[in-house]
């Protein structure tokens, strides 16, 4: 069956602010590792892309619409049994280096490339809706699940020199980032794409989920790492890969 997707966003909001009284709440707290592909280290290189890992915490607040699947439209009823809203506050922090062929030989650049380190925080919030494959108001040990939804993210990039203080000699870093360091807090929104599943005990009184969930989110802004250098293959947004496990808790 297919739904259109004006039909689950009003049916969405009928439900949560018509019914927030009959809404099954559950609380969810996860932590994994992150993969940020950003400007540092070279395109298209896989320790580049990949290599530059952190580590990511946070909770979620979901908001399950099982509880009225008693609904007589079939459409309304089939939204209440395979979707929920899920809030989230996270904190990520990925340590970032240069790799590939600017820290390969012995020029003075190269030098400069090696001797870089930057960090990446960010704290994110905001909304995602999952689609469940079952039903979710029965119990099942394995429900797999895909997601979409959209972050705010405060984010304080922080850039160091094991060759100096780059506040005070600008000339320690190579010149394609002369004029293109962004070193200050700045905001920016995210889209989120995922999948994962639960994975639920089959006792009929466990309370207990447990949560796997792997995604990617993709930034509307250039400068989560602090640099956008003066190159023409420097086009692209930021963006990471999230792998997370967590623990979540019903209260039905």
């Amino acid at each position: 069956m297919k739904i259109p997707f004006k039909t689950l966003l009003i049916t969405l909001l009928l439900s949560t602010f018509c019914n927030a009284q009959k809404l099954d709440p559950e609380v969810a707290l996860f932590s994994g590792i992150t993969s940020m592909q950003t400007d540092y280290g070279e395109r298209k290189h896989f320790g580049s892309s990949y290599a530059n890992i952190g580590f990511g915490v946070g909770a979620a607040f979901y908001l399950n619409f099982s509880k009225k699947s008693n609904n007589w439209n079939d459409r309304v009823r089939y939204f209440e049994e395979h979707f929920r809203l899920r809030l989230e506050l996270s904190y990520m922090q990925t340590k970032l280096v240069h790799r590939g062929q600017y820290t390969e030989g012995n020029s003075p650049d190269t030098v400069l490339y090696n001797a870089m380190e930057g960090t990446s925080t960010i704290l994110n919030y905001g909304a995602q809706i999952e689609y469940s494959i079952f039903d979710i108001s029965k119990k099942q040990f394995f429900n797999p699940y895909v997601s979409v939804g959209f972050l705010a993210n405060s984010n304080t990039p922080k850039l160091e020199s094991s060759l100096g203080n780059i506040q005070t000699n600008t000339a320690l870093i190579p010149n394609v980032y002369s004029d293109g360091l962004f070193l200050e807090k700045n905001n920016s929104t995210s889209l989120i794409l995922g999948f994962g599943t639960r994975l639920q005990p089959k006792s009929y009184y466990s309370k207990s989920i447990y949560l796997i969930d792997f995604r990617l989110q993709r930034f509307n802004s250039d400068i989560i790492d602090g640099l956008k250098p003066n190159l023409s293959a420097n086009k692209y947004d930021d963006w990471l890969l999230f792998f997370s496990v967590g623990y979540i808790f019903s209260f039905n």
